[in-house]
């Protein structure tokens, strides 16, 4: 069948809303496709922690990325969409990229939801690690940024940057990959949330995609350029050195590790010493210090897969491209953060079984000494420990059961449900005062009989995970995505993907028999294909390469 008649047999469920309003927005020469429709909601009131509240309800709203598939009346070819979910405001936006040259880019491949201006409203930064630069036409990569506000995201005051901006260190070079991965937290403790923006692909020197992180500072109009700080392995505050292929960045978080009111920031490396004679492990994790100045250039520290080997207590359990994933939590209520890093190519002894390293918070930073491996062969986790179950693919850390301390919920996204390869499911591992355990650990996957959808072949249940405010009450809730899901109407390989939905209680993640599908989010404009490839939350789960 050609392209053509699968796109023409595939029915467009547009939302049957009357209003529709669609316009390009420019920033330093690149267009963001906007569209927005309108939907009938009843405005709700929420208490407690939020993570993503665009329009300041007290309940989160969700923003979660997809490909498209067919599309019309758009002036740009689409490179990626990402769909905002309000829980008060009466629309549902969609931010487009645009194809404006010949070559695509991988817009929405990371999301996180930060207030970066201080005004009580969460705002939304978008990162594509292809857009090109139009000042070089280098493919260099960029950063979207939209505001919030009590009506919704402000698309009339979105920023952009990139390695051309003013302010911003570095240059703009092909295959940065700057966006591709973000992170949103307070470093320097002005009350506003900064940005770390990783392109794991920077060269450093002549050191081919050795990797960078660049930190921009809020501020009361927002992000800036001004004050800006790039971070990379040959610098002497940053532990290792620039090598070829480390992708330094590739995954980033920002929390509270010590028990000052600076957020910290932790990097991973997951391919340092990937390649070299190396028999017990490759990865890196590094851990900054926030300070009133922004980063700190003093004091970090980092542990290496090699360096967390004795504490698997396992000869045939390899930490192998450690920081892959990362989150930080407080897990057992003693104010400092545990720092938590997947490695869900490990050998466990299962190729790619995959583990997480629960690092104990310290005022004196990461220590492979001060670590705790978790498995699928940890007493009380749930799952049958396989081959390519890429167990920590992707982590969210919060409390979900209300009792002060961190959960983390971890996915395996290619773990086989029976036969079903690549079904996918997670398990949320329950904090305590002794710290991160296997005991009352909770697992899911779709063929659970209250979570929809049944779990088949390729769904990839948990490909990306999040700990948001659902309800507006109580401890945080699960937003779990299927990406490849098919649902009803869909032709056969080419999956809407769908978003399930856990409260969180006192027992832990209660699943709901609701979901929400990209297909019933399609419009007379686009159709979604993929939805959920990542959802906004502190830290985007990494890209998807």
């Amino acid at each position: 069948m050609s392209v053509l008649a699968v796109l023409a047999s595939l029915a467009v469920s547009a939302p049957a809303q009357a209003a529709d309003e669609f316009r390009t927005i420019t920033r330093d020469g690149l267009v963001m496709q906007y569209h927005r429709v309108a939907k009938a909601v009843t405005a709700v009131k929420g208490t407690g922690t939020t993570r993503s509240d665009f329009d300041g309800d007290g309940v989160d709203d969700i923003a979660a990325s997809a490909e498209t598939l067919n599309h019309s009346q758009l002036p740009y070819y689409p490179t990626g969409v990402v769909v905002v979910r309000y829980s008060s405001a009466p629309q549902v936006d969609y931010f487009i990229g645009a194809m404006t040259t010949d070559v695509g880019s991988s817009f929405g491949i990371a999301l996180v939801a930060g207030d970066f201006n201080g005004d009580g409203y969460d705002d939304l930064a978008i990162g594509d690690a292809d857009e090109v630069d139009t000042r070089n036409k280098a493919r260099g990569g960029g950063v979207w940024v939209i505001p919030g506000s009590p009506t919704g995201l402000v698309v009339d005051s979105t920023k952009h940057f990139n390695q051309s901006s003013p302010g911003v260190p570095g240059e703009s070079e092909n295959y940065d990959a700057f966006g591709a991965s973000l992170a949103a937290g307070d470093i320097n403790g002005d009350g506003r949330d900064d940005l770390a923006i990783g392109a794991f692909k920077e060269s450093i020197g002549s050191v081919a995609e050795a990797g960078a992180v660049t930190v921009l500072y809020g501020g009361t109009g927002g992000l800036t350029g001004t004050g800006a700080q790039q971070l990379h392995q040959n610098q002497a505050a940053v532990p290792g050195t620039a090598e070829r292929r480390d992708h330094f960045g590739m995954s980033l978080a920002i929390g509270k590790v010590n028990n000052n009111k600076y957020a910290d920031l932790v990097i991973g490396a997951p391919h340092e010493n990937d390649g070299q004679s190396i028999w017990n492990g490759t990865g890196m994790v590094t851990l900054m210090w926030g300070s009133a100045s922004g980063v700190k250039l003093s004091g970090a520290t980092s542990v290496t897969g090699a360096g967390v080997y004795k504490a698997t207590g396992r000869s045939d359990t390899i930490a192998w491209y450690l920081g892959t994933s990362l989150a930080i939590g407080d897990v057992n209520g003693d104010g400092l953060g545990e720092v938590i890093a997947g490695a869900p190519n490990a050998q466990t002894p299962h190729l790619d079984g995959g583990l997480i390293a629960v690092f104990t918070g310290r005022t004196g930073g990461l220590s492979g000494s001060a670590v705790k491996i978790i498995t699928q062969r940890t007493t009380g986790v749930p799952g049958s420990p396989e081959d390519l179950d890429r167990f920590g693919a992707t982590l969210a850390a919060g409390d979900v059961t209300g009792d002060g301390r961190a959960d983390v919920l971890v996915g395996a996204y290619t773990e086989a449900i029976g036969t079903k390869r690549e079904a996918g499911m997670i398990v949320l591992l329950k904090g305590s005062s002794s710290g991160l355990t296997g005991s009352g650990a909770q697992g899911f996957d779709q063929d659970h009989p209250v979570v929809p959808g049944g779990a088949e072949r390729g769904d990839r249940f948990g490909g990306s995970v999040a700990l948001l405010n659902l309800n507006g009450t109580g401890p945080l809730d699960a937003v779990v995505a299927s990406p490849g899901e098919e649902v009803a109407g869909d032709l056969a390989g080419y999956s809407s993907g769908t978003l399930s939905r856990f409260h969180g209680s006192s027992g832990g993640l209660v699943p709901q028999s609701a979901s929400w599908s990209g297909r019933a989010l399609n419009t007379d404009r686009l159709q979604l294909l993929d939805y959920g490839h990542q959802i906004a939350g502190p830290q985007s789960s990494g890209p998807w390469y």
